[in-house]
């Protein structure tokens, strides 16, 4: 059965982060109300300290809420079991973080095959090759910024994730390489089907055609 096109491939449903620090109650996020569309380009954009890497986290299924309803693909994650979670993050979500975050010791090729439910060195190739990086034994020592994040971009996709979470993936990077990376994902984001969701506190990424959201303060203000 196809979709309507507003299908919400990702609901959150009143979210709320409460961390309890002896007497101290910090409201991290509160009254989030919104959803992103199958096959859609989403940026979340506030500054630095506003909540935005607890959402990504939250979406992730990294942390739970302590109130309110994550759903992804029409399915409430918020309750399910830990082993339940870890299914739908191997099988949906792709993650990609500010720092790269790849195996120091593993070459390009080895550092996507390695979270592969399947190793398969040509597939690592062929995902290497859509984000425009082709130095395969190239190890992260030897990458620049930009290639770290392009190899990171590959490998959030190694499991046929339809989910790729973007925290602040730009924030290390110069304005041209940050220009780069987000021509690169908008292109996976109509080639591929992927629906992405990207967070950075950088205003003048927000004019790249995609949906844009606001966040201050733990809340999302308006869409």
């Amino acid at each position: 059965m196809n979709e309507p096109e507003d299908y919400a491939y990702v609901e959150l449903n009143d979210i709320w982060k409460i961390y309890k620090n002896e007497d101290d109650v910090i409201h991290a996020l509160s009254r989030i109300n919104c959803s992103f569309r199958e096959c859609s380009f989403n940026i979340i954009v506030g500054p630095s300290g506003c909540g935005k890497s607890t959402l990504i986290r939250i979406l992730g299924l990294l942390e739970t809420p302590s109130l309110g309803e994550v759903l992804i693909n029409c399915e409430n994650t918020s309750d399910q079991p830990q082993k339940i979670r870890n299914s739908i993050i191997r099988d949906e979500i792709g993650m990609v973080f500010q720092s790269s975050n790849l195996i120091q010791t593993l070459n390009a090729i080895d550092n996507l095959t390695l979270p592969m439910l399947s190793s398969d060195n040509k597939k690592a190739k062929d995902l290497l090759k859509k984000v425009g990086f082709t130095d395969y034994n190239k190890f992260p020592n030897e990458m620049s910024l930009e290639e770290e994040q392009r190899v990171c971009i590959a490998r959030a996709m190694v499991n046929n994730h339809s989910l790729i979470l973007l925290d602040e993936p730009t924030g290390a990077l110069h304005s041209r390489e940050a220009y780069e990376i987000m021509q690169l994902l908008l292109g996976l984001n109509r080639s591929e089907g992927l629906t992405i969701i990207l967070t950075t506190n950088n205003k003048k990424l927000s004019q790249f055609d995609c949906n844009k959201f606001e966040m201050i303060d733990g809340t999302i203000l308006k869409k």
